[in-house]
């Protein structure tokens, strides 16, 4: 059926439901890659905010040194975390094929704990040294319940494959 911009040319209702379905096919691929490529560094956030925040109300707002130290316990956590994951700094850090499921990138224990983590150090230390504990301690926390968030997905996803 002629159109009327383009008299002269047929538009097909397959074709045009075909594409819908490409365009939806192809948004539906892409939106899987940005929460696939997101849920870590989204989780890790919901940690160090709302750790920080728990800090920042136990401790007051943290001055310029407060503030590093907690990186720097976050970034020794991370490096620790790391060498014991890898064996090494040097090793590329890529994820192992499979261990993208969903569900198990909703990390509701890793963030929790680290909040729970960091509501604990708020209370029993005080001074400067709360935050580097807090940063180095919700940073270990979160990696290593992210790491058997991640494998008990893995293992969810895939039970009874070896056995059958």
């Amino acid at each position: 059926m002629p159109t009327d911009d383009h008299p002269n040319q047929e538009v097909s209702q397959e074709g045009e439901a075909a594409e819908r379905l490409k365009i939806g096919t192809h948004y539906r691929r892409n939106l899987r890659a940005a929460v696939r490529f997101s849920a870590g560094p989204y989780g890790y956030t919901l940690t160090l905010w709302s750790t920080g925040a728990v800090l920042t109300g136990t401790h007051g707002i943290p001055t310029a040194f407060s503030a590093v130290t907690f990186v720097v316990g976050a970034v020794l956590a991370f490096a620790t975390v790391g060498v014991s994951a890898f064996g090494s700094l040097k090793r590329n850090l890529t994820r192992e094929k499979g261990h993208e499921v969903l569900w198990g990138s909703g990390q509701i224990f890793s963030v929790g704990l680290s909040v729970g983590a960091a509501t604990l150090v708020g209370y029993y230390i005080k001074g400067f040294l709360a935050w580097l504990l807090t940063g180095f301690v919700v940073t270990a926390i979160f990696l290593l319940v992210v790491g058997a968030e991640s494998t008990a997905a893995y293992l969810w996803a895939n039970r009874g494959e070896e056995r059958g």
